[in-house]
């Protein structure tokens, strides 16, 4: 009877810990550019989807991890250029973000924090051949994320996010590189739109 009394008892917690934790998934589109290659403007789209685990620590504050496939990248938007050149870099980075959330209004809320980005692969073309750049890609790099929420129903949100390099993609000297904190070298610069389906409802 004891050993029953006491399994109750930390199930209680448990339970009321579980009772804080959601889960979802996720999908949308991205407009990119690098900064630091010789190309300006986000005329690079592409697509994410992946799912997320988030954990409310409070009425308005709470945490969420993801696990997200994203494309990244650059292209010049035409080929009258100075340099006559077409140019595609398409980037494909497994992205673990780890984001802050505080919750305002009942359904909206701001986020930041910072994400890994694993290289899954990349193309690199100019003028429909591929292109052997002597600068390599970093394999991982890291990226800082702020975005907006916004739920439509109670299992359906939009979000908005502005996502940018915090470490180089590129690291060194070359044609156009920037020097962003700490380093010269290109960065992604990524502007996202996404629809989010919450697994549990959410209560307004």
């Amino acid at each position: 009877m004891k050993k029953l009394l006491m399994i109750v008892l930390l199930c209680f917690p448990l339970a009321g810990l579980t009772q804080k934790f959601n889960g979802g998934i996720l999908v949308g589109g991205v407009v990119s550019q690098v900064d630091g290659d010789t190309w300006d403007g986000f005329h690079k789209f592409g697509f994410l989807g992946g799912a997320y685990v988030s954990l409310r620590v409070s009425p308005h504050s709470s945490f969420q991890m993801e696990m997200e496939y994203i494309q990244k990248g650059s292209r010049n938007a035409d080929t009258v250029n100075v340099l006559n050149q077409e140019y595609l870099l398409r980037l494909h980075y497994l992205e673990i973000p780890v984001l802050y959330q505080y919750t305002f209004a009942r359904r909206f809320s701001v986020e930041a924090g910072p994400a890994i980005d694993i290289l899954l692969g990349s193309l690199e073309l100019s003028n429909g051949s591929e292109f052997p750049n002597a600068v390599p890609l970093r394999p991982v790099t890291l990226a800082g994320i702020i975005g907006v929420n916004g739920y439509i129903t109670r299992h359906l949100k939009a979000n908005f996010r502005f996502n940018y390099s915090l470490l180089s993609i590129r690291n060194g000297i070359g044609n156009g590189y920037r020097k962003i904190l700490f380093e010269y070298g290109q960065y992604n610069n990524v502007l996202s739109l996404s629809l989010c389906w919450d697994f549990k409802t959410n209560d307004f």
